[in-house]
């Protein structure tokens, strides 16, 4: 049995690293009420903590969690009032945040600690910290949330996470700087994006736990989301373009430009609309079918993710400059198109 409040070590199977588990339970830090809170104020706008960085949806869309780069915490937002409710505090450098596909837990990568923080969200509290990861940029889970997967940037690795013992059972060697992760639908395959010049996407086989497959991509790719059939895949480059993946071929069969340094990528419920937000503050609607920029809509300073939510009407935007996030009416920005 676990003793919540003192740190376990936990074995791992590759012994490149030691990794081990901090487990905290009533003594750890509770979540806290946002001094500042507030509605959405004038163009949608939410204030959050300092320098946001990646904003997600649970998965009922009632909550928004963000986090906060150089707050060092995660924002909760009521999504029905847009009102920020709690604010968690987390690990250093908090850069990507996911739900587990049952929405009880939130995964943080917290940067520059090297450790990813669990939080318990009906407590809305850290209920255990993994630590010893190569500097995790991201989170993904397989969709029956078994595994989490995290990119350890400076090891060019993925460690998979068991989600029930929080413990590290195996990594999985891929590309140069692997700095984001998305696992396809199905849950067989896991696309890793390495921040190199030039870019790529490797393919992971989940159950072989291994890369089977890469995708040459244009430089420095950032984020990649999947349509909800799994057969098209979107990688924002900050090169300045938008590369669409053919997943049953793993092979690009279009790129388009983009102007204002794309950052984050989400795409609609139905899987026609790719939303990519760009460092300029802006956000931009893309046609997946047709490949076309239909829309872009200004925001604040240096937008840089976006999550939509599972109704499809609404879409989150971290502007990272400004320490806000944008809300915006996916049906109001796909109007400006027509």
């Amino acid at each position: 049995m676990l003793d919540r409040g003192k740190p376990v070590t936990r074995g791992v199977l590759a012994a490149a690293v030691a990794l081990c588990v901090s487990l905290t339970g009533c003594s750890s830090a509770p979540h806290t009420p946002d001094a500042g809170a507030s509605q959405a104020g004038p163009g949608g706008t939410i204030a959050v903590g300092a320098n946001p960085s990646d904003v997600a949806i649970s998965p009922d869309g009632r909550q928004a969690y963000v986090t906060n780069y150089d707050s060092n915490t995660v924002s909760v937002i009521d999504t029905a009032s847009n009102t920020v409710t709690s604010t968690i505090p987390v690990g250093d450098a908090p850069e990507r945040v996911a739900f587990t596909p049952d929405g009880r837990r939130a995964y943080v990568a917290n940067n520059n600690s090297g450790s990813v923080s669990v939080i318990d969200t009906a407590g809305r509290s850290v209920i255990a910290t993994i630590h010893g990861l190569g500097t995790p940029r991201a989170v993904g889970f397989a969709p029956d949330g078994r595994y989490a997967y995290v990119p350890e940037f400076g090891v060019n690795r993925v460690a998979v996470i068991d989600t029930a013992t929080f413990g590290v059972v195996s990594t999985i060697s891929v590309g140069q700087a692997p700095g984001g992760v998305t696992v396809a639908p199905g849950g067989h395959r896991a696309y890793v994006l390495s921040n190199s010049d030039p870019g790529r996407v490797s393919v992971v086989d989940t159950v072989l736990k291994k890369v089977t497959s890469t995708i040459a991509v244009r430089d420095d790719p950032l984020w990649l989301a999947i349509t909800p059939d799994g057969r098209t895949a979107c990688s924002v480059n900050a090169a300045g373009s938008l590369s669409v993946i053919d997943t049953v071929r793993s092979k690009v069969t279009a790129t388009i430009s983009l102007d204002g340094e794309p950052d984050g990528v989400a795409i609609t419920p139905d899987g026609r609309y790719a939303y990519v937000a760009k460092t300029v503050g802006a956000l931009s609607v893309i046609d997946i079918a047709t490949r076309k920029v239909t829309a872009t809509v200004p925001l604040g300073g240096s937008s840089k993710s976006v999550a939509i939510t599972p109704d499809g009407h609404h879409a989150y935007v971290t502007n990272f400059g400004a320490s806000s996030v944008s809300v915006i009416g996916i049906d109001s920005a796909l109007q400006q198109s027509k």
